[in-house]
């Protein structure tokens, strides 16, 4: 019952989880203000999504609490602030054509208004208050295509009255955007014409962005990327007789223009400033990125030549026969593999039973599956790591001095004892591992690894600098990847000894030799009283079914050469058979030990922008949901 609460739980967790993801990007975000001719300023935004996402969220501030309001200066001033958010239609479809300021006069599907969560699907929107604003909840899921969001409103005395100007000084973009943004375009039109020299125009935020003219009365400010929480406003001055009624509007009693032309000034002089460190910075990323992927190039290669590339071996035969006596057959496994796998555990009981120290007899019943017995004979000739396996064996999984395969398995996959048999296991690989290292098969990689290290932290300030300053320069990018890649590597090289190499390339000959057994005729084939030895190995090398195969049809083949001395082995088929035997119980063992581990516990003028964005009115942000 517990365990069906757990799955039902989960379950409902996972549908969760599914249903919150989102993965999305906003590839168009286009304006479209008009200044009206009482102050209002009446917005269209069209934000169009693509990925995976539920809907979006739009928060819309009408005052900026950042604007001082005992400010005398044009840069930072809360007069800039507005009354209020009117007259919210919203609207979505889904869009296939190229986005342009034509999608505004497409048609679209009204999207509803309502009050509670539980009541929104969608084609919804829900409206909430915020601080000096309002945020709009947006439901209108993603279907494979963009889809386009479309919010029309107005802004309640947006412009600002000056003795000799009027002023719109407004952020369109606030630093709660929670997204980067492709291709921003921000559109702002005069109430008529302004064929006058107070129409003047900024933009500030990114210093990529540029804003221009494009008549007498319509601005146009472009960015084809924006980084995320990044804001942007504009300001505009322009005639104030365009104005209409001015009852509600914020105003003062400055001749304005002066002092925004001087405070403009800086800030493009900052701009400036901010542009040619930014090129100087560029070729700084420039010349380093290069200079370092070459130096890196160059390092590699030294590293595979000195520390990868292996030593060449004086053994140049196909087939290799001979054993070598430095060490048991399990320490094979770490040097061919350099790891330690099941097929040791395997060899090394079958080396055992060759060695006289464990007889082994089949289970004669009425299984289909066989079963033999092992029995403890002596512990003559084994060294400390075969003393460690026949504890392990002997002691714990059997009793008395004998074990069987069904004992071994059964002791594996028992909820009381698979975490004994792991604890054993792990200390038995120990061994053998130790076993290994004291044969010095391989060298140590620690000057590539600290090499890489120092790369990789070279790689990362290159990259930030790269990413701070928005490079857009492709080697820059690969840096801080190449390195990475580099890194893994350095972890990964394990290079072989001359020694280690000899004795690797002998045993890769020597497993042909074995894999071919069976090709071999009477006379090229070794003493039959060797061919036990041979099984040893071969189920090291994980070819003991082919080679008992072999050897059987090689024994009927030649009856003669057999005879009673070799009957230690019950028959040839006891390695293959020990090897699953082995193979089944670890992976019993780790089976049984995962699935208890799941078990339920209880637990300007036009050009580019300037600096100093975010000091308009207004603000806001956005995210999807």
């Amino acid at each position: 019952m517990k365990k069906t609460i757990w799955l039902i739980l989960s379950f409902i967790l996972f549908s969760g989880s599914v249903k919150a993801y989102v993965n999305y990007d906003i590839i168009d975000y286009l304006i479209d203000a008009t200044i009206v001719e009482n102050g209002d300023l009446q917005v269209k935004e069209l934000i169009v999504l693509d990925g995976e996402f539920h809907g979006y969220i739009r928060d819309i501030l009408y005052q900026n609490t950042n604007l001082n309001s005992n400010s005398n200066s044009f840069s930072n001033n809360d007069i800039y602030n507005a009354k209020g958010i009117t007259e919210m239609k919203i609207y979505a479809k889904e869009v296939e054509n190229e986005i342009s300021y034509n999608t505004f006069e497409e048609i679209f599907i009204p999207l509803t208004k309502v009050y509670y969560e539980s009541e929104a699907k969608n084609t919804n929107y829900i409206e909430n208050s915020i601080s000096n604003g309002k945020s709009y909840k947006m439901y209108y899921e993603s279907t494979g295509k963009p889809i386009a969001y479309l919010l029309s409103y107005k802004i309640k005395s947006a412009v600002v009255l000056h003795q000799d100007i009027a002023e719109l000084y407004w952020t369109f973009i606030g630093d709660g955007f929670d997204d980067k943004i492709n291709n921003l375009q921000i559109k702002v039109h005069l109430p008529n014409e302004d064929n006058s020299d107070l129409f003047r125009y900024w933009a500030h935020g990114d210093i990529a962005g540029i804003i221009n003219k494009t008549d007498n009365k319509t601005v146009l400010a472009t960015m084809k990327s924006l980084a995320k929480n990044n804001p942007v406003d504009l300001r505009i001055t322009f005639d104030k007789s365009l104005i209409r009624d001015s009852t509600y509007l914020n105003s003062t009693q400055e001749q304005a223009l002066p002092k925004i032309l001087e405070t403009e000034i800086k800030r493009a002089q900052k701009r400036e400033e901010e542009i040619r460190f930014a090129q100087k910075i560029y070729q700084i990323v420039k010349i380093v990125s290069i200079t370092f992927l070459l130096i890196l190039l160059a390092w590699w290669i030294y590293v595979y030549l000195k520390y990868d590339k292996e030593y060449k071996s004086t053994f140049k035969n196909q087939y290799n026969r001979e054993f070598i006596e430095d060490y048991n057959v399990e320490v094979i496994d770490y040097l061919m593999k350099g790891s330690i796998t099941p097929n040791a555990m395997a060899a090394s009981i079958m080396n055992l039973i060759y060695k006289k120290n464990i007889k082994v007899e089949e289970i004669k019943d009425n299984s289909k599956t066989k079963n033999y017995r092992f029995t403890l004979v002596n512990r003559d000739g084994v060294n400390d790591t075969e003393d460690v396996l026949l504890d392990f064996l002997f002691e714990n999984v059997g009793k008395q001095n004998t074990f069987t395969t069904k004992d071994l398995n059964n002791y594996a996959s028992s909820s009381s004892t698979y975490m004994t048999f792991q604890s054993k296991y792990s200390n038995w690989l120990n061994c053998v591992r130790k076993d290994g290292e004291r044969q010095e098969f391989y060298e140590k990689n620690g000057i590539p690894i600290v090499g890489g290290i120092f790369l990789l932290l070279i790689a990362v300030l290159i990259s930030f600098l790269v990413f701070y300053y928005h490079i857009n320069y492709l080697l820059g990018y690969l840096v801080f990847p190449i390195s990475l890649i580099y890194m893994i590597y350095s972890l990964m090289i394990k290079k072989r000894t001359k020694k280690g190499n000899e004795h690797y390339v002998r045993w890769l000959a020597f497993k042909k030799f074995l894999k071919d057994f069976g090709n071999f005729s009477e006379k090229e084939l070794p003493e039959i009283v060797l061919w036990e030895k041979y099984l040893v190995y071969a189920t090291i090398f994980g070819l003991a079914k082919e080679v008992e195969k072999s050897m059987n049809t090689k024994i009927s083949e030649y009856p003669a050469y057999y005879n009673n001395s070799y009957i230690y082995f019950p028959d040839y088929h006891i390695a293959n058979h020990l090897t699953i035997i082995v193979n089944n119980s670890i992976s019993s063992a780790n089976t049984t030990a995962l699935r208890d581990s799941k078990s339920p516990s209880g637990n300007g003028l036009g050009g580019g922008f300037s600096s100093g964005s975010g000091f308009g009115g207004g603000g806001g942000g956005g995210r999807g949901f």
